[in-house]
């Protein structure tokens, strides 16, 4: 057998490996690539009932270099966080002589309620300014944004700017991460994410059903219905060591191939040469004693 035919051999029991091990141990979604993120429950300034508080502020000050606004990027420390402001180089109008800018994002409570919806978790204040104070604001052109993470399974929601007595709703994007929203921005102040009328948060995590909490101690006999000892449902098959085998033997299979398809061919040795063979003496032919004549008696 060839060492391509070999190759697709060990293909196919590797592809025969994940289908026994998604039979044995079925994944009920696909896979992740890039890491899973541990969101934190979200943190409020005024928590309702029974939902976290000690939502944190964030500062940070930017060195200016050249004459020129810096790159800006400041989030508060949840994860993800729920507030962030981002500028890229050049596009913030700074007043002259500037050599710092000073960035703060802090939770407040609400100068009033949108009309068009409600407020999606806390209200939070952006203010960028110079080193005397001054403050600094945004280009026309973009290039600054303004995030925020609302609180779980919150739908469609929109970024306003409080300003003037009002709220103004801006033009909002998702931001790829589940109840997180962007939005550019030039004027910084108060910003909230606004929902539809009569939303409200899910319960916390910590209350839903099926939430970790204190372990029961484990009965002494079978529970009632004929389960295993303790109440706990008997489970299938031992997923962490069918992984790990379908792991191990997925390695063997594709060091196999590779170990094939990189092999190099043993090389075909030459045939060995046969003497040759030496050429008949010159001269006259040998006798044959067979046909010498026979000598005469004496």
């Amino acid at each position: 057998m060839g060492r391509r035919r070999l190759a697709l051999a060990a293909l196919a029991a590797g592809l025969g490996l994940v289908v026994a091990a998604q039979r044995l141990a079925p994944i009920s979604g696909p896979p992740l690539y890039d890491g899973v993120v541990v969101e934190d429950e979200y943190k409020w300034l005024s928590p309702p009932a029974g939902y976290q508080g000690g939502a944190p502020s964030a500062a940070a000050t930017v060195p200016v270099q050249g004459g020129q606004s810096p790159n800006v990027a400041v989030a508060t420390s949840e994860q993800p966080p729920q507030a962030q402001v981002f500028a890229g180089a050049g596009y913030l109008d700074m007043p002259p002589l500037t050599t710092s800018i000073s960035v703060s994002i802090v939770p407040v409570q609400p100068a009033a309620q949108p009309a068009d919806g409600v407020i999606a978790g806390n209200v939070y204040r952006f203010t960028l300014t110079g080193q005397g104070g001054a403050a600094v604001s945004g280009q026309a052109s973009g290039g600054v944004t303004v995030v925020l993470r609302g609180p779980r399974s919150l739908p469609a929601a929109t970024i306003e700017r409080y300003a003037g007595g009002t709220w103004t709703p801006l033009a909002t994007d998702p931001a790829g991460v589940s109840h997180t929203f962007t939005a550019v921005v030039t004027d910084f102040g108060d910003f909230a994410l606004v929902a539809p009328p009569g939303w409200v948060p899910d319960p916390p995590a910590s209350t839903q059903p099926g939430a970790a909490g204190p372990a029961a101690p484990p009965s002494a006999g079978p529970v009632a219905g004929g389960g295993p000892p303790g109440g706990a449902p008997e489970s299938g098959p031992p997923l962490l060591l069918i992984g790990g085998l379908a792991a191990t033997l997925a390695l063997v299979v594709a060091g196999v191939v590779v170990w094939l398809l990189i092999k190099p061919a043993r090389p075909v040795r030459p045939a060995r040469e046969q003497p040759s063979r030496r050429p008949p003496r010159s001269g006259p032919p040998a006798r044959d004693r067979r046909t010498r004549p026979p000598r005469p008696r004496r």
